[in-house]
């Protein structure tokens, strides 16, 4: 009996993929034919962004409130309005900016989704791939148009840089690199907090936001410990020639791999713990209290999830076991540093500065 390679059923499988069939739906009226097409575009959108909702959506709005943190008596003091539309802006734009990547994303690797994702919008027949293609385009002459008309001309220009860096990296010349893989997220990590700041200065100027200084100290962090996202994908990295760093040690350098991982992320914590000591030292708790507290509070927890992701990273549990430690628990500690990073800044660098 011949015997079908995996090649040539993703051929198969390819080929098969059809968009889903309105036969069956007679809109009766103009309402049903667009709650219809709402429902669907909904579907489709929910789909492309699940995967990475954390990383793209979440993480931005947990950023912002780590801007309202330190600064409970500012906050107090600014009008409902602008803070609430600040939250929306902050949704609307992240959405876009998230889709932007996502379209890109899913219509160069339908293969491996038909494969290893089979709930994203192509592979189930929600969305044909031209389809996918006139998405693409759309979106990205859309969306720096909603940011700009948002949180202004910066706004735009930040996601241009973005879709850029997406192009290099995705689409052309999509060097298969470890290093661009650790890059892509590190930059867009910077890029991210760039605009929140941006969307914060839109409605409220004066707030202090995020300086560029202190978001490098993030990017950087994520540049050194991101492949951790690789674990869980390796085999299906593997079969599809993308050259990540577990693929590109492969199993017999796995462990020093994982160990590395592991005290670059536990590491960190212990930076945050003895930058935290000097600057309490240089701090009157009197005057500071609220972010003297916030500092400790952030950077205990970091260190908890930090420690949470280093042991898992090395125990080594499976493919649903590393994709957890990923998703949940080193998104967790990003979250923490996010928030710990901002009443840092609060404090005052010069403080820090002086005692190191």
């Amino acid at each position: 009996m011949a015997t079908t390679t995996t090649a040539q059923c993703l051929h198969l499988s390819r080929s098969t993929i059809q968009p889903l069939k309105r036969d069956h739906v007679m809109a009766k009226n103009v309402h049903e034919s667009i709650r219809y097409i709402l429902h669907h575009e909904f579907l489709i959108t929910e789909r492309l962004l699940r995967a990475n909702i954390r990383e793209g959506l979440v993480l931005p709005i947990i950023g912002l409130i780590a801007l309202f943190l330190p600064a409970p008596d500012l906050l107090l003091t600014t009008p409902w309005t602008h803070v609430v539309l600040v939250l929306a802006k902050t949704f609307v734009c992240f959405v876009c900016h998230l889709y932007v990547f996502e379209i890109v994303n899913q219509v160069l690797s339908v293969d491996e989704d038909i494969a290893n994702k089979p709930h994203r919008p192509i592979p189930t027949g929600l969305l044909c791939i031209p389809g996918a293609y006139r998405r693409w385009l759309l979106s990205w002459a859309i969306c720096p148009v909603i940011a700009s008309h948002l949180a202004g001309p910066e706004a735009a220009g930040l996601f241009g840089a973005y879709q850029a860096w997406v192009y290099f990296c995705y689409v052309w010349p999509k060097i298969n690199h470890w290093i661009f893989r650790n890059a892509f997220a590190s930059i867009g990590a910077y890029n991210m907090f760039r605009l929140v700041n941006t969307i914060v200065h839109s409605e409220i100027p004066l707030f202090p936001v995020m300086p560029k200084k202190t978001l490098l100290l993030f990017s950087i962090w994520v540049a050194a410990t991101v492949h951790m996202q690789e674990f869980h994908d390796a085999e299906g990295d593997k079969r599809m020639k993308r050259r990540t760093l577990p693929v590109v040690v492969g199993p017999k350098g796995e462990r020093l791999l994982r160990a590395g991982t592991a005290v670059l992320v536990i590491g960190s914590g212990a930076v945050l713990l003895v930058t935290t000591s000097s600057c309490l030292q240089g701090l009157s708790f009197s005057g500071h209290r609220w972010t003297v507290a916030g500092l400790v509070i952030t950077g205990f927890l970091h260190n908890i999830f930090a420690c949470i992701v280093g042991f898992r990273c090395i125990w080594h549990g499976g493919v649903a076991f590393d994709r957890k430690t990923y998703k949940r628990f080193y998104m967790l500690a990003a979250y923490t540093m996010i928030c710990y990073l901002s009443f840092w800044q609060m404090t005052g660098a010069e403080v820090c500065m002086y005692n190191f």
